[in-house]
């Protein structure tokens, strides 16, 4: 089953990440061409603009000046130096002139286009079209609306021809450039709705795979629990049935064979188990509907109570030491089937993992149980007492249970109001001292 769950996850996320990865290069495709018809209607209105006759205006504004001073240039009455200064006197109003128009206009809606035309080259031609002098040569503003701020797309280049009195000609070569700040935002809010429905699609799906693992998942829990728990009643129920196995054995034997001590022996073993088995049904009762524990017959325990506990324990499990260490004046205000309860469980839990010496001590108010098995980690000591947990140590497959026994041990104990600590070190055996306050 574990294999078959590792295979559905691994299933899962391969499907989710291919999901993922198509979802991905569609919605990359459609950014694209969403970024291609964003170029080509930027390109219409630049076209627009150009042909609105504006730009006409503007650019015989800047040509006549560079008309007058290409003859003043060819006489040598100026140097390039003052045609660049020229330029950029009148780059100011030019700019403002363009900036105004197109925000009227309302060009390029909805994106946030900067528009700039740049001058290339002013190149001085002699009649016979020999080429005399460069005039200017680099790339410099005429006119814009908040040009370089953003990186630039060449849109279009003119070459301009002029001619002079003064025999020559110069040709100028100017190119328009086009920038967009707000380029990913704008195709994103177009593609806002295909985004939140991949997105939500994606979401749907991790989920729906999700709940379908979380649900195998639980039903493999339920399962195991069912088993564990038909393991853990069967033994449950091992201890007092193998204390009557062994008291009517005895009791089987030849009259002349027995003592009246070992006869009523038998005959006191022979009752507790089957009040103690009365009470596991009762047990399993109660925990099947999940009622509260309430403790109903408070008495006191005193150390007789511990040892008869012990002595039917051991009668299961001969080769284990187990040391009763009662002291005479020490009581624990406690029901007497849930002392036992208690105390079976923590043998049992310290035999399950390695323990074959136990002590158990009743001394100065408190229930103490000693063991040299193979401890508990301390990462560990705060999980053991939760529901169906159970300590996993090295190659240890033999160990039963459904992980309720120190769990029912603490909401034992908590009824009564009580404190149950560990004090534990792995390789080093674990000790529980359990407390209760006078009632």
């Amino acid at each position: 089953m574990k294999r078959k769950i590792a295979f559905l996850i691994t299933g899962c996320i391969f499907t989710v990440m291919a999901l993922a990865i198509i979802q991905g290069y569609f919605i990359y495709n459609t950014y694209l061409l969403r970024a291609k018809e964003a170029n080509q209607a930027i390109t219409q209105q630049l076209l627009k603009l150009e042909t609105t006759g504006k730009l006409d205006t503007l650019n015989n504004t800047w040509m006549g000046k560079t008309r007058c001073f290409a003859d003043l240039y060819y006489d040598k009455k100026v140097s390039k130096k003052d045609y660049i200064k020229l330029i950029k006197k009148t780059e100011d109003s030019l700019s403002k002139v363009i900036s105004e128009y197109i925000k009227k206009e309302r060009f390029f809606e909805g994106y946030d286009v900067t528009f700039a035309n740049y001058l290339i080259s002013v190149g001085i031609y002699t009649d016979d079209e020999k080429k005399a002098d460069n005039l200017f040569s680099g790339k410099m503003l005429l006119f814009g609306n908040n040009p370089g701020q953003n990186p630039e797309t060449q849109a279009s280049q003119s070459t301009w021809h002029g001619d002079s009195e003064k025999k020559f000609n110069f040709v100028v070569v100017t190119e328009r450039y086009y920038s967009i700040s707000n380029w990913e935002k704008e195709i994103f809010i177009k593609m806002s709705g295909l985004l939140i429905f991949s997105v939500v699609l994606l979401t749907f799906v991790v989920l729906l795979f999700y709940l379908s693992i979380k649900n195998l998942i639980t039903q493999k829990k339920i399962a195991d629990i069912k088993t564990d728990f038909i393991n853990n009643i069967t033994h449950e129920f091992q201890t007092p049935i193998a204390a009557l196995d062994i008291a009517i054995k005895t009791l089987r034997k030849k009259e002349g064979d027995i003592s009246a001590e070992h006869f009523n022996h038998s005959l006191d073993i022979i009752e507790r188990q089957n009040v103690r088995m009365q009470k596991l049904f009762r047990q399993v009762s109660e925990a099947s509907i999940n009622e509260e524990i309430i403790p109903d017959n408070i008495l006191p325990s005193d150390c007789n109570s511990i040892k008869e506990v012990v002595t039917d324990f051991k009668l299961s499990y001969p080769s284990v030491q187990i040391e009763c260490n009662a002291k005479p004046d020490t009581v624990l205000h406690i029901d007497k089937f849930h002392l036992a309860t208690i105390l079976v469980n923590l043998l049992d839990n310290a035999i399950k993992y390695g323990a074959d010496s136990i002590t158990v001590t009743l001394s100065n108010g408190k229930l103490t149980v000693n063991d040299n098995g193979i401890g508990i980690p301390k990462k560990e000591q705060k999980a053991i007492f939760e529901k169906f947990y159970r300590i996993q140590k090295g190659d240890i497959h033999t160990t039963k249970g459904l992980g309720l026994g120190l769990y029912y041990v603490h909401q034992l104990i908590k009824a009564y109001n009580g404190t149950v600590t560990v004090n534990s070190e792995e390789n080093k055996g674990a000790e529980f001292i359990i407390s209760i306050p006078q009632p």
